[in-house]
């Protein structure tokens, strides 16, 4: 990440930055973590076509899971997978999930997916998900 301040001796004609050029990269990362605070596999959704990120997931897997999509957000079937590959691997007993009210997560089909994993959600409103 850039600073958005630069050093240079009063009266320079040009200063020069060093850059990566990803400063305008979009990246989704889906953090969670359980009541007793083990924290789960991050799912991370970067910008750009899948077989780009096939060798990152291979790469690692035991350490996060890794995803891509056009713009780099999440959707209803990104929604899905994370269901099923990080909230369907822990327990079996009931559960309760709380987020935000993103359009992807109050879709029927994300609340159908969830029930069959027996994960009651509740929505928190926006502007309060910092309170949770």
């Amino acid at each position: 990440m850039l600073s958005s301040t630069t050093v240079a001796k009063v009266g320079s004609r040009s200063v020069s930055i060093k850059t990566t050029g990803h400063e305008k990269e979009k990246v989704t990362v889906c953090l969670a973590a359980k009541v007793d605070g083990t924290k789960l596999k991050p799912f991370i959704v970067f910008t750009g076509g899948k077989r780009e990120f096939a060798g990152l997931n291979d790469q690692f897997r035991d350490k996060c899971i890794i995803k891509s999509n056009v713009n780099g957000w999440m959707n209803e079937q990104l929604t899905e997978e994370w269901i099923d590959s990080v909230v369907g691997r822990f327990a079996l007993g009931r559960r309760l999930l709380s987020w935000d009210s993103f359009r992807c997560h109050i879709s029927d089909s994300v609340r159908e997916k969830l029930k069959g994993f027996n994960v009651d959600a509740i929505v928190v409103p926006g502007g309060c998900t910092k309170y949770i």
